[in-house]
């Protein structure tokens, strides 16, 4: 691991104390029923942890043409499984691949797919300004036949998968990231994470193996949700953006 982060809330209590000094002569013999408490800033309150030394994120198994396709199709079953398991006597579409979807078009090429199957529309958005940039178009559905709409648009317009999935040298080392240093930072917030499976059962049963910790508190608060992810680094973001080393460079 390339750096460590020291709490957040260490700056913030300095801060703190340092207001207070230099307010102490002037407030000693103010009423305290007359004082007014500054706004507690919830997300000053966020912190982390001591970052482990992680071994390299693992190199990951070839990725071919053909690895590509077979992944379509398994994931086109998968959205089909899906479907069963709400409708079991739904009856399967024969449904065309288009073309993949790209982070450019993504947004107009769903949206378009969605309307003209009569999908109601759920736009994603940058902030919570009605104006903000859409980033993603979501949908919902009530009936099996907006279920199996759902399920074309997915299959005619997929994400195109260009890695392999997570071999068992991967899959452990996320498994101790996960147990060793995101699962704790996130518990040191108060958020409850369930006792993890043992690792074995983590790297054989992926991805269906019920566990993956992450932020699960029902209040909707940008700052502190942002304060939490500069705090507790999630995997893919430690992988991604080099935070980790990775095995031959």
């Amino acid at each position: 691991m390339r750096r460590a982060r020291g709490s957040m809330a260490v700056g913030t209590a300095l801060l703190v104390l340092a207001t207070l000094a230099g307010c102490s002569g002037s407030s000693a013999g103010a009423d305290a029923s007359t004082a007014t408490p500054e706004a507690t800033d919830a997300a000053a309150q966020v912190v982390s942890i001591p970052v482990p030394e992680f071994a390299p994120w693992p190199a990951g198994d070839p990725f071919t043409d053909a690895d590509v396709e077979a992944a379509r199709l398994t994931e086109a079953d998968r959205g089909w499984q899906t479907v069963l398991a709400t409708y079991p006597d739904a009856v399967r579409p024969e449904v065309a691949f288009a073309a993949y979807v790209t982070d450019e078009n993504r947004v107009d090429v769903t949206r378009a797919c969605f309307e003209a199957a009569g999908l109601p529309i759920d736009e994603g958005r940058t902030g919570p300004d009605p104006d903000s940039p859409v980033v993603s178009i979501g949908t919902s559905t009530t009936t099996v036949e907006e279920a199996i709409a759902l399920y074309s648009c997915r299959v005619a317009h997929p994400e195109k998968r260009t890695s392999a999935p997570p071999n068992a040298e991967q899959l452990g080392w996320i498994y101790d990231y996960l147990t060793e240093y995101y699962g704790p930072c996130l518990a040191e917030n108060a958020i409850e994470v369930a006792p993890a499976p043992p690792r074995d059962e983590f790297v054989a049963k992926w991805p269906d193996q019920g566990w993956f910790p992450s932020n699960t508190r029902s209040m909707y608060d940008p700052e502190w949700d942002a304060a939490l992810e500069e705090a507790c680094v999630d995997p893919d973001t430690a992988i991604m953006t080099g935070l980790v080393d990775r095995e031959g460079g």
